[in-house]
């Protein structure tokens, strides 16, 4: 069997959305249309912020821009899996479609959602186990999305499927998926992501987190931590906390983010040291260009700033996501065709775990001092 991908004129774009992707179209044929799963931004899984905000097309396709493929062999249910555990929630969703097979347009059959939707057809199971054994059995059931995006597939109501637990991260999770009529299974397993600990910006003899640099110190400055058992790549995020009062009275709390470049650890065992290192004069550049509104006249309203608080703001996915994300990145050099990836038995996608860590950090006097003195943002000492 041979698909080929069609997007705009055979153009790979990396600008995904929500909604799936149409692949393979055919006039007078026989053709396929594979559900891609993406991830609902509202969904506890997804609350990736920029790194994080991930659809995740399944590459299974040659690198060809012709529009029509023969179909050479009896069809085969084909289960398609996403969903990522995290012990940050205790609800959890899963998107699980099915490959189909039809006559005529395939768009036709993408804004019917029976033809790929298993709907109650099938069981859902994540079973928990540790060294004693099976610790308890996670039933999901079907629950339905009402604000996907609009796009080929049906919309703006799509099927999911939830449950409701506490997960331990000390223990495995097994997931099987089996077709009540066909009694088709498809299975894969993974770990949760341990806590981890922050050692700088350290806390102080009354267990606080400090940031306090002035704009024209050289020495570099660090956030520094130990890896977590079972993570692998980590995206961390600064975000400075202001509040804003304009000539009215009103105050609003703004925040500006710091998007470091992400990182992996070398392995899965735990406490591996991993760093940020980053110039005084960015922060302070990084203020100057994201605090001042465009608008000139907004801008002319705000009487004062003060300075709030910072977070430190990890997401770390495992090992399977990481190896996901790495195989799926956008292609570089003459490479065309790229090798396809999944963690699901005898179907296809990704199942695997998330962890969010947030940890406050006080402004300390120097920032506050030279953010009055040294820039031009109606900062005020507080």
């Amino acid at each position: 069997m041979h698909a080929f991908f069609r997007n705009q004129g055979c153009k790979a774009t990396n600008k995904w959305k929500r909604s799936s992707i149409y692949v393979g179209h055919s006039h007078n044929t026989t053709t396929i249309m594979v559900i891609f799963a993406t991830f609902h931004s509202e969904m506890t899984f997804m609350k990736f912020n920029s790194l994080l905000l991930l659809v995740l097309p399944l590459l299974i396709l040659t690198s060809s821009c012709e529009t029509d493929f023969d179909v050479t062999a009896d069809y085969k249910e084909i289960a398609i899996v996403y969903g990522l555990l995290s012990q940050n929630d205790t609800v959890h969703y899963l998107r699980i479609n099915k490959a189909y097979l039809g006559d005529g347009n395939a768009l036709i059959y993408a804004a019917n959602h029976d033809s790929s939707s298993f709907g109650t057809s099938i069981e859902v199971i994540v079973t928990e186990t540790n060294p004693s054994g099976i610790q308890k059995t996670i039933v999901f059931d079907t629950t339905t999305i009402h604000d996907k995006e609009a796009g080929i597939f049906y919309s703006p109501d799509q099927l999911m499927y939830k449950a409701t637990a506490i997960l331990n991260p000390l223990s495995t999770y097994t997931l099987k998926v089996k077709n009540k009529t066909s009694g088709n299974e498809v299975t894969s397993v993974t770990n949760l992501i341990q806590d981890f600990s922050i050692s700088k910006p350290a806390k102080n003899a009354a267990g606080i987190r400090r940031f306090d640099f002035k704009r024209d110190t050289i020495s570099m400055q660090k956030i520094e931590w130990s890896s977590a058992v079972n993570g692998r790549l980590y995206q961390p995020i600064l975000r400075f906390y202001f509040k804003e009062i304009n000539f009215t009275g009103d105050t609003i709390t703004r925040e500006i983010e710091w998007k470091f470049a992400s990182y992996k650890s070398s392995s899965l065992e735990g406490g591996e040291k991993l760093s940020v290192d980053f110039k005084s004069e960015e922060f302070y550049k990084l203020c100057e260009d994201n605090i001042p509104y465009a608008d000139i006249q907004l801008e002319e309203d705000v009487s004062s700033r003060l300075v709030d608080h910072f977070v430190i703001d990890f997401t770390v996915v495992g090992d399977e996501f990481s190896t996901y994300l790495d195989v799926n990145g956008p292609t570089t050099g003459l490479l065309l065709e790229k090798p396809s990836y999944s963690n699901i038995t005898n179907g296809l996608g990704l199942f695997s775990s998330i962890y969010k860590l947030k940890v406050n950090a006080q402004v300390g006097d120097k920032i506050k001092a030279d953010l009055q003195v040294k820039t031009d943002l109606h900062f005020f000492a507080n």
